[in-house]
C-alpha cells in the first residue's frame, strides 16, 4: 500500500512538473547570435505581440499563450526567456529592493539594451518570480546568463564557452550544470542540446535540430512553439504544434513599424502578409465585456466551477478615459478591487488601484503609473483602521 500511494504521488508530481517544462539555449560566433526556444505546456493558443517604441522605451515583441507571457526580444537585440525552475525556493527581500512584480519582465524589455543592464536591474530591484523560475538572458554581441535565485540569494550564472543551455532544473551554480540528479528536471533535454551546441554548426537549421530533438510530445506536455532568433538582423524564424515541416519567418524591425497588435503564431504559417489574421491586443479569455462574469478561484485561477470560485470579475473599455476598468466581486457581490488598465495582454496597469475587505471597508488605495507604484498607498485594517501610508515614486519607496 505504502508503494502504491508513493508511486501515485510521483506520478502527481511528474504529470505536474512537465507541464511546464522549457528548453533554451544560445550561440554565437564571429557574426551573429542565435538563440532557440522550446515552449512546452498542454495545447493552448500562442499569441506573439507587438509594442513599439514610445517615450524613450525601446519596441518590443512578447511571446506566450492563454494571457501568460513566457519571452521576449527588443529592438536592441536583447533576448529574454522565462523557464519554471525546480525545486522552488523561499527567496526573501533582505536588502529592501524596490518590489515591482511581473513588471520587471516589461521593463527589460523596455530599458535594456545588455546582459549586463539586466543583471544590474536584478541587483536594484527584487522579483518574487524567482521563487518559481528562472531567466535566460542574451544580448546581441553574445553575452548570455541564466539569473536566478538560491537560499543565499541572486546568482548570475555565465556562459563560459561559445553557448549556454538552460532547462528546467534550478541553475545556481556552475555545479548544476555537470552534476545531475535523477529528479532534475530537463537534465535529459539540457544533455542534448549541449552534445548538438558543441559539434554542429552554429546555423538557422542546425538549431531547428536541437528544437526537434528536444521537443515534447506526450501524454502530459507538448511543444505548443518554436523559435530561433538571430539578435543582430531581428529575423524570428518560428514553428507552432511541433510540426517543423512548417517554418515560417519574420522580421521584428519591420513588424514593429506596422504599430502596436499582436497575432496568433498559426495564423503566421503558410500564410502571406497580405491575409495574416490580426488580433485585438488583449486576449479575450481573460477579458469579459458588457458585465459577463469570470469566475476565479481562491489563487485567482480562472475556473468554471461554480463551488470552486471565490471571486468573480467584470472589466469594461472605459472609452472616456480609453482604459479598461477591472472590477473583481467576492462571491456574496461585495466588490474586492478596481484597477485600471491601459492595456489587458499585455498587461499595463495604469491609473488608481483599490482594494477591500469583504465587510465592504477598503483596505488598499494607492495608484500605480505604467505598472510601477508611485504617490501615496495607503492601508486600512478590517476595522477601517489606518495603518500604513507609503509614498512611492516609479516603484522605488521613499
Amino acid at each position: 500500500m505504502k508503494k502504491s500511494i508513493l508511486l501515485f504521488l510521483l506520478l502527481i508530481w511528474f504529470v505536474n512538473d512537465n507541464l511546464y517544462c522549457c528548453t533554451v539555449f544560445m550561440g554565437t560566433n564571429d557574426s551573429y547570435t542565435l538563440v532557440g526556444s522550446n515552449e512546452d505546456y498542454k495545447w493552448s493558443n500562442s499569441q506573439i505581440f507587438f509594442i513599439p517604441s514610445k517615450e524613450g522605451k525601446y519596441g518590443y515583441a512578447l511571446f506566450g499563450y492563454d494571457g501568460s507571457i513566457q519571452a521576449g526580444i527588443n529592438e536592441k537585440g536583447l533576448f529574454w526567456d522565462g523557464l519554471r525552475a525546480y525545486p522552488y525556493v523561499t527567496i526573501d527581500n533582505n536588502k529592501d529592493k524596490p518590489n515591482i512584480d511581473g513588471n520587471v519582465l516589461y521593463k527589460i524589455l523596455e530599458e535594456c539594451a545588455t546582459v549586463e543592464e539586466v543583471i544590474k536591474l536584478f541587483e536594484t530591484f527584487h522579483w518574487d518570480g524567482f521563487r518559481l523560475s528562472q531567466l535566460m538572458v542574451v544580448d546581441k554581441t553574445g553575452e548570455s546568463a541564466i539569473i536566478t535565485y538560491s537560499k543565499n540569494g541572486l546568482v548570475v550564472t555565465s556562459k563560459e564557452k561559445h553557448y549556454q543551455v538552460c532547462a528546467n532544473f534550478r541553475i545556481s551554480c556552475k555545479e548544476d550544470m555537470e552534476n545531475f540528479r535523477w529528479y532534475n528536471i530537463g537534465c535529459g533535454r539540457f544533455k542534448k542540446a549541449e552534445k548538438r551546441l558543441q559539434n554542429q554548426e552554429l546555423t538557422v537549421n542546425n538549431c531547428f535540430s536541437i528544437l526537434k530533438a528536444t521537443r515534447q510530445n506526450n501524454l502530459f506536455a507538448k511543444t505548443i512553439y518554436s523559435t530561433v532568433f538571430n539578435l543582430n538582423t531581428g529575423d524570428i524564424h518560428l514553428s507552432v504544434n511541433g510540426d517543423f515541416s512548417q517554418i515560417t519567418k519574420i522580421n521584428l524591425q519591420e513588424e514593429l513599424k506596422k504599430g502596436r497588435y499582436s497575432y496568433f503564431l498559426s495564423d503566421l504559417i503558410n500564410t502571406t502578409n497580405e491575409n495574416r489574421k490580426e488580433i485585438e491586443i488583449h486576449d479575450e479569455k481573460y477579458l469579459t465585456i458588457n458585465n459577463d462574469k469570470l469566475l476565479l478561484d481562491k489563487d485567482w485561477n480562472l475556473t468554471v466551477l461554480k463551488c470552486k470560485a471565490k471571486y468573480y470579475r467584470t472589466t469594461v473599455n472605459d472609452s472616456v478615459s480609453a482604459h479598461y476598468v477591472m472590477r473583481d466581486y467576492f462571491m456574496n457581490d461585495t466588490l474586492q478591487g478596481v484597477a485600471y488598465y491601459s492595456s489587458l495582454n499585455p498587461e499595463i496597469i495604469d491609473g488608481n488601484y483599490y482594494e477591500y475587505h469583504e465587510n465592504g471597508n477598503v483596505k488598499v488605495a494607492g495608484h500605480f503609473k505604467h505598472r510601477l507604484k508611485h504617490g501615496e498607498w495607503k492601508y486600512w485594517s478590517n476595522d477601517g483602521k489606518l495603518e500604513q501610508t507609503i509614498k512611492y515614486v516609479n516603484g522605488i519607496k521613499q
